[in-house]
Protein backbone atom coordinates (compact mmCIF):
# COMPACT_ATOMS: atom_id res chain seq x y z
CA UNK A 1 0.00 0.00 0.00
CA UNK A 2 1.47 3.86 -0.78
CA UNK A 3 1.91 5.84 2.34
CA UNK A 4 1.37 9.47 1.52
CA UNK A 5 5.04 11.31 2.83
CA UNK A 6 3.41 14.00 5.33
CA UNK A 7 4.06 17.14 4.45
CA UNK A 8 6.03 19.65 6.70
CA UNK A 9 6.52 22.69 4.55
CA UNK A 10 2.82 24.01 5.12
CA UNK A 11 1.16 27.18 3.54
CA UNK A 12 -0.28 29.80 5.77
CA UNK A 13 -2.17 31.54 2.94
CA UNK A 14 -2.94 29.17 -0.24
CA UNK A 15 -0.43 29.23 -3.32
CA UNK A 16 -3.33 28.88 -5.02
CA UNK A 17 -4.33 31.94 -4.32
CA UNK A 18 -1.14 33.76 -4.24
CA UNK A 19 -0.72 32.02 -7.71
CA UNK A 20 -3.57 35.02 -8.85
CA UNK A 21 -1.60 37.95 -8.00
CA UNK A 22 1.15 37.05 -10.40
CA UNK A 23 2.88 39.41 -13.12
CA UNK A 24 2.78 38.06 -16.32
CA UNK A 25 6.49 36.05 -15.40
CA UNK A 26 4.85 34.11 -12.83
CA UNK A 27 6.46 36.54 -10.13
CA UNK A 28 4.79 38.16 -6.95
CA UNK A 29 6.03 41.47 -5.86
CA UNK A 30 6.89 41.20 -2.14
CA UNK A 31 6.30 44.22 0.11
CA UNK A 32 7.72 44.19 3.80
CA UNK A 33 8.20 47.29 6.44
CA UNK A 34 11.16 49.07 5.15
CA UNK A 35 12.67 46.41 2.74
CA UNK A 36 13.08 46.75 -0.55
CA UNK A 37 10.64 45.24 -2.65
CA UNK A 38 11.77 41.69 -4.62
CA UNK A 39 10.56 38.99 -6.68
CA UNK A 40 9.00 35.47 -5.53
CA UNK A 41 7.08 32.94 -6.72
CA UNK A 42 3.96 31.62 -4.84
CA UNK A 43 5.17 28.55 -3.59
CA UNK A 44 7.88 30.18 -1.85
CA UNK A 45 6.05 32.46 0.25
CA UNK A 46 3.82 32.00 3.58
CA UNK A 47 4.92 28.88 4.91
CA UNK A 48 6.07 27.25 7.76
CA UNK A 49 7.22 24.11 8.77
CA UNK A 50 4.88 21.95 10.96
CA UNK A 51 2.99 24.95 10.94
CA UNK A 52 -0.34 22.93 11.74
CA UNK A 53 0.95 19.68 13.65
CA UNK A 54 1.45 19.43 17.40
CA UNK A 55 2.75 16.75 19.83
CA UNK A 56 0.73 16.53 23.51
CA UNK A 57 1.31 13.98 25.41
CA UNK A 58 1.86 11.77 22.36
CA UNK A 59 -1.11 12.71 20.62
CA UNK A 60 -0.02 14.14 17.28
CA UNK A 61 -1.94 15.79 14.47
CA UNK A 62 -0.01 13.11 11.62
CA UNK A 63 -0.90 15.82 8.79
CA UNK A 64 -4.72 15.68 9.96
CA UNK A 65 -5.12 20.02 9.93
CA UNK A 66 -2.96 20.29 6.77
CA UNK A 67 -4.76 17.63 4.79
CA UNK A 68 -8.43 19.23 5.99
CA UNK A 69 -6.81 22.61 4.84
CA UNK A 70 -5.50 21.45 1.57
CA UNK A 71 -9.00 19.78 0.71
CA UNK A 72 -10.35 23.14 1.58
CA UNK A 73 -8.14 24.72 -1.44
CA UNK A 74 -8.86 22.41 -3.63
CA UNK A 75 -12.45 22.64 -3.45
CA UNK A 76 -12.63 26.38 -3.44
CA UNK A 77 -10.05 27.57 -5.76
CA UNK A 78 -11.86 26.34 -8.66
CA UNK A 79 -14.57 28.19 -7.73
CA UNK A 80 -12.98 31.41 -7.26
CA UNK A 81 -13.55 31.69 -11.78
CA UNK A 82 -17.57 31.67 -10.97
CA UNK A 83 -17.05 34.26 -8.17
CA UNK A 84 -15.30 36.77 -10.49
CA UNK A 85 -17.70 35.82 -13.28
CA UNK A 86 -20.71 36.68 -10.98
CA UNK A 87 -22.16 33.01 -11.81
CA UNK A 88 -24.69 32.01 -8.95
CA UNK A 89 -23.30 29.04 -6.92
CA UNK A 90 -25.22 26.20 -5.72
CA UNK A 91 -25.60 25.92 -2.13
CA UNK A 92 -23.25 23.58 -1.18
CA UNK A 93 -20.57 25.24 -3.38
CA UNK A 94 -20.86 28.66 -0.83
CA UNK A 95 -20.59 26.71 1.92
CA UNK A 96 -16.94 25.26 0.20
CA UNK A 97 -16.44 29.24 -0.49
CA UNK A 98 -17.42 30.72 2.99
CA UNK A 99 -15.50 27.69 4.46
CA UNK A 100 -12.16 29.00 2.92
CA UNK A 101 -12.69 32.63 2.93
CA UNK A 102 -13.19 31.55 6.96
CA UNK A 103 -10.03 29.48 6.47
CA UNK A 104 -7.91 31.95 5.25
CA UNK A 105 -8.26 34.51 8.13
CA UNK A 106 -8.46 31.92 10.80
CA UNK A 107 -5.09 30.07 9.76
CA UNK A 108 -2.58 32.56 9.45
CA UNK A 109 0.22 33.63 11.63
CA UNK A 110 -1.19 36.82 12.83
CA UNK A 111 -4.20 34.98 14.05
CA UNK A 112 -1.69 33.08 16.18
CA UNK A 113 0.14 35.24 17.62
CA UNK A 114 -2.29 38.02 18.35
CA UNK A 115 -6.31 36.22 18.70
CA UNK A 116 -4.99 32.62 20.38
CA UNK A 117 -2.95 34.35 22.91
CA UNK A 118 -5.95 36.42 23.76
CA UNK A 119 -8.30 33.81 23.83
CA UNK A 120 -5.36 31.85 26.09
CA UNK A 121 -5.41 34.47 28.60
CA UNK A 122 -9.43 34.94 28.43
CA UNK A 123 -9.89 31.48 28.98
CA UNK A 124 -6.91 31.33 31.99
CA UNK A 125 -9.01 33.54 33.68
CA UNK A 126 -12.73 31.98 32.79
CA UNK A 127 -11.32 28.81 33.97
CA UNK A 128 -10.31 29.87 37.12
CA UNK A 129 -13.11 31.39 38.33
CA UNK A 130 -15.03 28.85 40.69
CA UNK A 131 -18.25 29.20 38.94
CA UNK A 132 -16.73 27.71 35.64
CA UNK A 133 -16.25 23.82 36.72
CA UNK A 134 -20.19 24.23 37.75
CA UNK A 135 -21.41 25.92 35.00
CA UNK A 136 -19.59 23.47 32.75
CA UNK A 137 -21.37 20.45 34.87
CA UNK A 138 -24.52 21.39 34.40
CA UNK A 139 -24.09 21.80 31.00
CA UNK A 140 -23.16 18.57 30.85
CA UNK A 141 -25.67 17.46 32.87
CA UNK A 142 -28.53 18.28 30.59
CA UNK A 143 -27.19 16.87 27.79
CA UNK A 144 -27.33 13.79 29.43
CA UNK A 145 -23.66 13.38 30.68
CA UNK A 146 -22.68 12.97 34.83
CA UNK A 147 -19.40 13.99 35.62
CA UNK A 148 -17.46 14.53 38.74
CA UNK A 149 -16.34 18.25 39.93
CA UNK A 150 -12.98 17.09 40.89
CA UNK A 151 -12.37 15.22 36.90
CA UNK A 152 -13.80 18.29 35.32
CA UNK A 153 -11.39 20.34 37.52
CA UNK A 154 -8.20 18.30 36.15
CA UNK A 155 -9.72 18.69 33.01
CA UNK A 156 -9.96 22.17 33.25
CA UNK A 157 -6.17 22.80 34.77
CA UNK A 158 -4.66 20.23 32.20
CA UNK A 159 -6.21 22.26 28.95
CA UNK A 160 -5.23 25.47 30.67
CA UNK A 161 -1.80 24.50 30.97
CA UNK A 162 -1.33 22.45 27.60
CA UNK A 163 -2.87 25.87 25.95
CA UNK A 164 -0.46 28.15 28.02
CA UNK A 165 2.44 25.66 27.08
CA UNK A 166 1.71 25.90 23.48
CA UNK A 167 -0.62 28.20 22.14
CA UNK A 168 0.29 26.61 18.40
CA UNK A 169 -1.77 23.84 20.20
CA UNK A 170 -4.72 26.03 21.23
CA UNK A 171 -4.39 27.76 17.22
CA UNK A 172 -4.47 23.99 15.26
CA UNK A 173 -6.96 22.14 17.43
CA UNK A 174 -9.68 25.31 17.46
CA UNK A 175 -9.45 25.84 13.76
CA UNK A 176 -12.63 23.62 12.75
CA UNK A 177 -14.73 25.08 15.33
CA UNK A 178 -13.57 28.47 14.57
CA UNK A 179 -13.61 27.97 10.79
CA UNK A 180 -17.53 26.86 11.14
CA UNK A 181 -18.83 30.18 13.08
CA UNK A 182 -16.90 32.73 10.82
CA UNK A 183 -18.23 30.53 7.68
CA UNK A 184 -22.11 30.87 8.87
CA UNK A 185 -21.40 34.65 9.63
CA UNK A 186 -20.13 35.21 5.82
CA UNK A 187 -23.48 32.89 4.56
CA UNK A 188 -25.54 35.23 6.46
CA UNK A 189 -23.94 37.93 3.98
CA UNK A 190 -25.14 38.99 0.17
CA UNK A 191 -21.71 38.62 -2.29
CA UNK A 192 -20.66 40.94 -4.21
CA UNK A 193 -17.88 40.70 -6.56
CA UNK A 194 -15.92 44.41 -7.14
CA UNK A 195 -13.85 45.09 -9.93
CA UNK A 196 -10.77 47.83 -10.00
CA UNK A 197 -11.11 50.47 -13.14
CA UNK A 198 -8.27 49.00 -15.82
CA UNK A 199 -5.67 51.37 -14.43
CA UNK A 200 -5.85 49.85 -10.70
CA UNK A 201 -5.10 47.21 -8.63
CA UNK A 202 -5.79 45.08 -5.58
CA UNK A 203 -2.54 44.24 -3.37
CA UNK A 204 -3.45 40.79 -0.74
CA UNK A 205 -1.40 39.75 1.96
CA UNK A 206 -0.21 37.62 4.42
CA UNK A 207 -3.63 38.15 6.31
CA UNK A 208 -5.68 38.56 3.09
CA UNK A 209 -9.20 38.38 4.75
CA UNK A 210 -10.74 41.82 6.06
CA UNK A 211 -13.43 43.72 7.50
CA UNK A 212 -14.93 47.00 8.24
CA UNK A 213 -18.18 48.43 9.78
CA UNK A 214 -19.85 51.40 8.75
CA UNK A 215 -21.57 53.52 11.61
CA UNK A 216 -23.11 57.29 11.43
CA UNK A 217 -20.96 57.95 8.54
CA UNK A 218 -17.40 56.31 10.46
CA UNK A 219 -15.32 53.74 8.76
CA UNK A 220 -14.63 51.01 11.62
CA UNK A 221 -11.64 48.78 10.52
CA UNK A 222 -11.10 45.35 12.38
CA UNK A 223 -14.64 44.28 13.40
CA UNK A 224 -15.78 41.24 14.31
CA UNK A 225 -17.59 38.45 11.28
CA UNK A 226 -20.60 38.63 13.65
CA UNK A 227 -21.43 41.88 13.27
CA UNK A 228 -24.34 43.02 11.79
CA UNK A 229 -23.10 45.60 9.49
CA UNK A 230 -19.26 44.30 8.91
CA UNK A 231 -18.18 43.99 5.58
CA UNK A 232 -15.88 41.20 4.45
CA UNK A 233 -13.30 41.32 1.59
CA UNK A 234 -11.28 39.24 0.42
CA UNK A 235 -8.94 40.40 -3.09
CA UNK A 236 -9.15 37.55 -5.22
CA UNK A 237 -6.64 38.99 -7.81
CA UNK A 238 -5.47 42.17 -9.39
CA UNK A 239 -8.72 42.85 -10.58
CA UNK A 240 -11.24 41.73 -8.02
CA UNK A 241 -12.09 41.62 -4.47
CA UNK A 242 -15.12 39.31 -2.98
CA UNK A 243 -17.10 41.29 -0.75
CA UNK A 244 -19.83 39.77 1.91
CA UNK A 245 -21.86 42.80 3.51
CA UNK A 246 -24.97 44.11 3.38
CA UNK A 247 -24.26 46.75 1.53
CA UNK A 248 -24.67 47.28 -2.22
CA UNK A 249 -21.83 48.22 -4.22
CA UNK A 250 -20.84 49.00 -8.07
CA UNK A 251 -19.94 46.49 -9.77
CA UNK A 252 -16.63 48.93 -10.83
CA UNK A 253 -15.49 50.56 -8.26
CA UNK A 254 -14.47 53.94 -7.82
CA UNK A 255 -10.38 55.21 -7.65
CA UNK A 256 -10.94 56.06 -3.99
CA UNK A 257 -12.51 52.42 -3.10
CA UNK A 258 -9.57 50.89 -4.35
CA UNK A 259 -6.96 52.86 -2.21
CA UNK A 260 -9.16 52.60 0.55
CA UNK A 261 -9.00 48.98 0.34
CA UNK A 262 -5.39 48.23 -0.56
CA UNK A 263 -4.85 50.45 2.88
CA UNK A 264 -7.15 48.14 4.46
CA UNK A 265 -5.57 45.15 3.10
CA UNK A 266 -2.13 46.22 4.44
CA UNK A 267 -3.29 47.21 7.80
CA UNK A 268 -4.45 43.51 7.96
CA UNK A 269 -1.04 42.08 6.74
CA UNK A 270 0.90 40.49 9.33
CA UNK A 271 4.73 40.77 7.57
CA UNK A 272 4.26 40.76 3.80
CA UNK A 273 1.75 42.45 1.32
CA UNK A 274 1.71 40.89 -2.16
CA UNK A 275 1.19 42.04 -5.58
CA UNK A 276 1.80 41.53 -9.20
CA UNK A 277 4.01 44.83 -9.55
CA UNK A 278 6.13 47.54 -8.06
CA UNK A 279 4.80 50.36 -7.15
CA UNK A 280 6.08 53.30 -5.35
CA UNK A 281 3.04 54.22 -3.88
CA UNK A 282 2.09 50.92 -2.16
CA UNK A 283 5.76 50.81 -1.18
CA UNK A 284 5.27 53.72 1.13
CA UNK A 285 1.64 52.53 2.31
CA UNK A 286 3.66 49.16 3.23
CA UNK A 287 6.31 51.41 5.41
CA UNK A 288 3.82 53.58 7.06
CA UNK A 289 0.12 51.39 7.53
CA UNK A 290 1.57 47.74 7.48
CA UNK A 291 -0.04 46.00 10.61
CA UNK A 292 -1.25 48.41 12.32
CA UNK A 293 -4.94 46.90 13.03
CA UNK A 294 -3.76 44.43 16.17
CA UNK A 295 -6.98 41.96 17.39
CA UNK A 296 -7.67 42.75 21.19
CA UNK A 297 -6.27 46.39 20.84
CA UNK A 298 -7.19 48.19 18.04
CA UNK A 299 -9.10 45.63 16.04
CA UNK A 300 -12.19 43.41 18.03
CA UNK A 301 -11.38 39.64 18.30
CA UNK A 302 -13.54 38.00 15.13
CA UNK A 303 -16.38 36.91 17.75
CA UNK A 304 -17.17 40.25 19.16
Amino acid sequence: MLVRKAARKQHIVTRGLLAKFVDGDGFLWVYEKNKPVRKSKPENECHQRDFYEYDLNGRTTQNRYENWLARMEENAVPLIRPLIERRQLAPEQAVVVSSFIASLFLRTRKVRAQISNATVAKFRDQSKDPNFVRDWQYRLFLAGELRSTEGLKKEADALRAAMEDSPSFYHVVSLPRHTRVVAEAIMRKSWQTIEAPSDLFFVTSDCPVSTVEFVDGKVLPGVGFGKENAVIFLPLSPRYVFAASHVGWPEIAEPRFVESLNRLTVQFAHQNVYANRDCAALRVLVDAGINRLVFGQNALLPSN
